[in-house]
């Protein structure tokens, strides 16, 4: 918001007033305060317009809580087993792991929940790290595609079959 008083975008009438609250999430039965909320607030209507900047860090450390509560890895947990026990970059660990381009990144930002596929395969991966090794050959077997041919009776030129051992 502008440091001039801006009109209240529900009835119109009232200059909105800053007010720093401490707001209460809740999730699934558990609480979550967030101190140091920034809202807008109408005195005429009072309905509140939350701050962006506060929207958008509220909404990353809500993405924690609701991972803390349904028994995922937080954020910063994520990025130790990818960085420290894995050694792989976010695009890296995108590649190996899934989840699609950035979704490291994302992961890591508080921008998205994984899911609980990969919370499952990153708490085996904290682990045993060297499993990853496991993934990484998936991926040179899959290069390393063997061409049979089929001979005999049948006119080589005409049947060949490429299989896949891995």
């Amino acid at each position: 918001m502008n440091t001039k008083a801006e009109k209240c975008p529900i009835c119109g009438n009232g200059d909105l007033q800053k007010k720093i609250i401490t707001e209460t999430f809740e999730y699934k039965g558990k609480a979550f305060d967030y101190p140091n909320y920034i809202i807008y607030e109408c005195p005429e209507c009072g309905e509140a317009v939350v701050d962006k900047i506060t929207l958008k860090e509220s909404g990353r450390a809500i993405r924690d809580f609701y991972r803390e509560v349904d028994g995922l890895l937080v954020s910063s947990e994520i990025q130790r087993i990818r960085k420290f026990k894995l050694r792989l970059t976010q695009d890296q660990a995108s590649e190996l792991l899934g989840g699609g381009a950035k979704s490291f990144a994302r992961y890591e930002n508080n921008e998205v929940i994984q899911s609980m596929a990969l919370d499952n395969l990153l708490r085996l991966l904290d682990v045993a790290p060297h499993m990853l090794s496991v993934i990484q050959n998936k991926y040179k077997t899959l290069e390393s595609a063997m061409v049979i041919s089929i001979s005999g009776k049948y006119d080589l030129n005409q049947w060949k079959m490429v299989a896949n051992y891995g």
